[in-house]
Formats: C-alpha cells, structure tokens, sequence
C-alpha cells in the first residue's frame, strides 16, 4: 500500500514538472503563437469591405504580373498546410513567412516568386521531393498610374496592378458621369458618341473597318524605373502574349499616341467577325492577322480566302473555321491585305415573303421573287379582292431598318438641316414630321387596280405587308360645326355638302381654312377645290380662328399703327418740302 503511495506521488510530480517545463517552453519560443497572430493579422487584411472593391479587370498571367507592395499572396506547403497562409508584401518588396523568413522579391515576377520560395525548400529538405509550394494572387494592390495623349479622359487613375494596358485604356476612353462633367463636357461627349456611332452604322455590316489603329500598336509605358516599353494590344490580342499588353506598375505613365497623316498598314476584311486594318509593324504574320479578325461570320467561305500582296497578286491561305492557318504561315508587309470571300447563294438573295392582309379571300404570308413580283400579283395570289375592299384606304408597309437605329434625335434633326434651305421657322413643323414618318411605300391602290396604272402597281420587296381597307361607309366631321359627328358617305359629294350634314359652321369657325384628311394616308387636302372629292373613311376638319395671346395682338397693331404713322409721318415731310 505505501508503495502504491509513492508510485502515485511520483506520477504527480512528473506531470507537474511537464506542464511547468511546457509552459516555459511557450513563453521562450512564442514561435506558434506569432504564427497565428500573424495569419489572424493577414486574414484581417483580406477581409475588408468589398463593396467599392474594382471588378476583375484580367486574368493573371504568372510569368508578366511583377508583384509589389502591398500585394497579398497565398503561400502554401503541400501537404504539409492544409489551407493557404495569406502574405501581404511588405513596403520594402519583401515578404516575411514563419516557414521561408524574410524573402526579398523586388522586381520578381509572380512565377519568379514560386520558384525562389520552391528552390528554398527545396534546400531546407534535401532528400524529400514530396513537398512542394504553391503562391498565387490573393488579392492585387492598387497603383497610381497616368494617361495622357490620344484618350477620351486624360488623367491620373487609381488601379488594380491585375489591369493590363488595355484595360486601363478602356476605362479613360469611358464616358464620364454626368455629374462630374460641366455643361460643354457633355455636349463635347455627346457629340463624340454621335460621331462614333454614326461611322460604326455606315461601315456596319461592310465587312470593312470603320477605323484603324495606329494608337493600340503603339503605346508607350515609362515605368518608375526609368524603364519604358511599347504596348501592342493588337499582336497581344492575334498571339495571346500578354507581353504585348503588360500589367500596370506604381507609377506608370502611358501615353497613347495620336494618329499621323500617314502610316503604313495591313488589313482583313471580308466576311470576318472583326474586320481589321492595323499599324504595319514589322514581323506581323498572316497567321496574327486572321486571329484579329475574331472568327468567320455564317456566310464566309473558308475555301476561298486570299492574301493580296503590294502588287495585287492573290496567295491563297488555308485555313480551319477558328480561323487558324493550316498552310506554310507568310510573313506581312506593308499594305498586304486578307480577303475572305462569301459564299455564293443561287438567287437566294431574290427571295422574300409578304403579308396580305384585310379584304382579300385568302389573308396570308405568300413567296415572293424580288424585283419581280408586283402589288397585283401577291393580290391575285391571295386570291383576289372581297367585295368589301375599299381602295383608298389600302396601302403597304415595308421595312425601314433606319427607323430602329438609336441615334439621337438632336443628330438626326442636324443632319436633315445641314443643307437645308427652310428657315428657323420651319424647325418646329419639320421636328413633328419627321418623328412621324410612316414607312410606308408610295401607291395609289385605286390607280393601280381600276385604272392599270404601271406606276402604282409597284414591285414588292422581302417583308413587304400589303393591307386592303373596308368600306367604313362613313365620314367624320368635326371642329367648329354644330352637329359633330359620323355622316353616311354618299359618293361623289364634296366637303360643304358633309357640312351642311353636320349642321353646319358652328359660330366662330374659320371657314376657309376647313380641310378634308385623308383616311389612308392623313394628308390634309383643300376641299373647295370643285375636281376634289371625300373619300369614304376620310375626316373633315373645321378649325376655328388662332389663338393668340392678347400681348401679341396688341403688339401686333401697335406695329401696324407705327407703320401707318411713319408711312404719314414721311408723307407730310414730302408735302411739306414741296410746297417750299
């Protein structure tokens, strides 16, 4: 039994000893504690506010992206760590890790870091080729960098290092907000926008490039170092090197050229996604040149695609549907062109379709030869007119692809007046016209069946929808006349009879200027012409006087009676000096 004693009092002291010898053990080598202190100070770092945070501007190509301050890494030891410890890059360019202590980084790559820190473990554990490491961007630090030159807003931005050149060049081409821009500002960049927008709907669908691009193949980047590159957002984009559009430094300064007179060039065109006509630099490629283009559109014929060098003679390029050349690639010179050829579709192009609407016997959607088939002809195919059709309220609406162009209607206004004759005048009448246009095609329906009129029996086009009216049987008067209203149409009546029908002028009605409006079309007619008569469906119109502010009547006849006193006044100094 007292042996039993001893051996538990032993047991105790032992344990004792341990805890204390633990404890001293933690306060000499905090070394696990600064560990979690420094990972919990770094998980701090990462985890603020990402509302105002930039979007992903680029994806991060290891071997161009030179990491600086305040950049944070995520450094880990496979298998030894589980997750990754966040790093941030200390001011000096130096990262400080409990596994690789102080490693300086200044002018490395992202890739150059992974392979110092893996040849350092590489080192502490000779003889184990288990384990290796892996750093990547965590988080990007922001920089300072300045545009200038050919820009839509020149100034200093604070960036993402992850943003390359091209990146950066879109955000200072970028439309400033309205509420940071004065007055003149906008209306400068909304005249910018016209512009653009205006060249890109003329060169639209042309298979030709509305512009060039000396600017993008000739940037200058003058780093803080004093070191200074040329950015190629072109070849950048045809080779896939991000070489050519570098990431973004502290400090940088970039200016982007403007465009001189005259510059050599080389182009793609045709039918191709991205028609293309760029600065000539030596060592372009055929090959670089067809990967600008951004792919074939439906109709192009990859059989059929040609370089055409400084003497105009065709070298045929073979070539997979991405756009890659499987034939010996050529290297460029300057004003070589690609054309890709379309394919050629057998009278596809001379096929269409109608919409036959209203009083016909067989309403529907009929073929149609373009150039050939005419109004009369897609009748008689939907099987002729009713008994009820109506002519003169019959027309045909064709596609106006203009009218669904967004361009802005301050433009469109300038662009009609720019040679203009119409007074200031005009501007208010014509501004209503034009927002009112009808696309509808010019022909007389009554003309062209009953009378075999050539003109009014128009040819069709693809799209065309063709309506025949229904006799309303009826006439609308309305305005100043006493009993406004629908009036039985009676053929061959004129406009005073429809009136009288009406009642009558109502008092205060401006009879003179009453007008017929015509059913199908709107167009206002002067009904006291005895050879015009109203149409079944059309309105009558009695307006009543003008009303005219008081202050401008009474303006108005005190200039007439300045007038007639000057007009005396002239008079009696004539009378007067011949007397003499």
């Amino acid at each position: 039994m007292r042996l039993y004693k001893l051996y538990l009092l032993s047991l105790f002291f032992a344990l004792a000893t341990a805890i204390s010898l633990f404890a001293q053990s933690s306060n000499n080598f905090p070394m696990l504690d600064n560990m979690e202190q420094m990972k919990k100070n770094s998980e701090k770092m990462l985890s603020t506010d990402t509302k105002d945070a930039f979007p992903v501007g680029n994806v991060i190509d290891a071997n161009n992206y030179y990491v600086g301050p305040n950049d944070v890494l995520a450094i880990q030891i496979l298998p030894f760590e589980s997750v990754p410890t966040p790093t941030v890059v200390t001011a000096e360019n130096t990262i400080v890790s409990p596994r690789f202590g102080e490693v300086n980084i200044n002018g490395l790559t992202l890739k150059q870091i992974r392979d110092t820190l893996a040849n350092i473990l590489k080192e502490r554990n000779s003889g184990n080729t288990k384990h290796t490491v892996s750093v990547s961007l965590s988080r990007p630090r922001n920089v300072f960098v300045t545009v200038s030159g050919n820009v839509v807003a020149p100034g200093t931005y604070t960036l993402p290092a992850s943003y390359s050149v091209s990146t950066v060049l879109k955000i200072a081409n970028q439309i400033q907000s309205v509420t940071t821009t004065t007055t003149e500002e906008q209306a400068a960049i909304m005249r910018l926008q016209e512009s653009r927008k205006e060249r890109e709907r003329i060169f639209s669908e042309t298979g030709v490039s509305f512009n060039s691009s000396y600017s993008t193949r000739n940037i200058r980047v003058i780093r803080k170092s004093g070191t200074a590159l040329i950015a190629d957002i072109e070849r950048a984009l045809a080779t896939g090197n991000h070489a050519f559009d570098p990431f973004i430094c502290e400090g940088d300064e970039i200016f982007v050229p403007f465009e001189p007179s005259y510059y050599p060039t080389v182009s793609i065109v045709g039918e191709v996604i991205r028609p293309a006509t760029v600065t000539y630099k030596k060592g372009d490629m055929a090959s670089h040149l067809l990967k600008l283009a951004a792919g074939f559109t439906e109709s192009a014929d990859i059989n059929a695609v040609y370089l055409y060098d400084e003497t105009h003679n065709a070298i045929q390029l073979t070539v997979d549907s991405l756009c890659n050349l499987l034939s010996s690639d050529i290297e460029l010179k300057a004003g070589n062109i690609i054309i890709v050829r379309a394919k050629i579709e057998i009278d596809s192009a001379n096929t269409g379709m109608v919409s036959v609407s209203g009083e016909v016997n067989n309403p529907s959607v009929y073929p149609i030869t373009v150039g050939k088939t005419r109004l009369k002809d897609a009748v008689k195919m939907a099987g002729g007119l009713t008994s009820k059709a109506y002519l003169p309220l019959s027309y045909i609406g064709r596609r106006d692809n203009m009218s669904d162009d967004r361009i802005a209607p301050k433009r469109l206004y300038t662009e009609y007046f720019q040679r203009s004759d119409l007074t200031m005048e005009d501007t208010a009448r014509f501004m209503m016209d034009i927002d009112l246009k009808r696309p509808a095609v010019s022909c007389d329906f009554d003309a062209a069946f009953n009378n075999n009129s050539d003109d009014d029996n128009v040819y069709l086009q693809d799209g065309d929808v063709i309506h025949v009216g229904k006799n309303p049987k009826r006439i609308y008067v309305w305005g100043q006349v006493n009993k406004p209203g629908y009036v039985d149409y009676a053929e061959g009546k004129s406009m005073e009879w429809y009136i009288a029908k009406a009642g009558g002028y109502a008092t205060g009605a401006e009879k003179k200027r009453s007008r017929i409006i015509r059913g199908n079309s709107r167009v206002w007619e002067d009904g006291f012409n005895k050879n015009i008569y109203v149409n079944d469906g059309d309105e009558i119109y009695v307006p009543r006087p003008p009303d005219v502010p008081p202050t401008v009547q009474i303006q108005k006849w005190a200039a007439i009676v300045g007038m007639i006193g000057g007009i005396v006044g002239t008079l009696t100094l004539i009378y007067t000096t011949l007397r003499k």
